[in-house]
């Protein structure tokens, strides 16, 4: 199978894990020992401020949520749109970043889009392409738009999003213009 960083993984409609039903992942690293992923709607209780003055013992200049990546417990990460903060290119304007100088920079710029997270969804080898095959997940192309869309509307938009990818290669069509209910 070929990599499947920079996808995003739509949980299916009868997926019962708590920590996955309605989730859309974005996959950071996917090589054979195993993947590395974001659960991307999923804010936390709690604001980015509380955890940041707890972590870092400063004032947290910007007010926004926690999302929860995932199960694994884990250190604080970003995903934002600032190339020069990047410690890893995601898909075409997302990026990755866990580097406390980096995270310290995006939230003291309150560089937008960013969304920190705590912690991650992990599998070991092989685990995730089982759950492929058994049909726990479709998987669709990223884009900064989906990734950084509203979470109250992502699962569904993100799954709509896949569905039009799989009719287009289905049918093999060669263009699709941006917005088709114009013609």
């Amino acid at each position: 199978m070929s990599t499947l960083s920079g996808k995003l993984l739509i949980a299916a409609p009868r997926m019962s894990d708590p920590n996955f039903g309605r989730s859309v992942v974005l996959v950071i690293h996917h090589q054979p020992e195993g993947a590395f992923g974001l659960v991307l709607n999923r804010p936390g209780g709690q604001r980015l401020a509380a955890v940041w003055e707890e972590t870092v013992q400063e004032p947290c200049p910007l007010d926004a949520p926690l999302y929860i990546g995932g199960p694994v417990e884990g250190p604080l990460m970003a995903l934002h749109a600032d190339l020069h903060r990047s410690e890893k290119d995601v898909a075409p304007g997302v990026h990755f970043a866990r580097d406390k100088d980096h995270l310290l920079a995006l939230v003291a710029d309150a560089h937008q889009p960013l969304r920190v997270f705590a912690g991650y969804s992990g599998w070991g080898r092989g685990q995730l392409e089982q759950e492929l095959e058994r049909g726990d997940w479709t998987v669709t192309t990223a884009t900064a738009p989906l990734v950084f869309g509203d979470e109250a509307t992502m699962w569904r938009r993100v799954a709509r999003h896949a569905a039009d990818e799989a009719i287009v290669a289905t049918l093999r069509i060669k263009h699709v213009p941006g917005e088709p209910w114009h013609n």
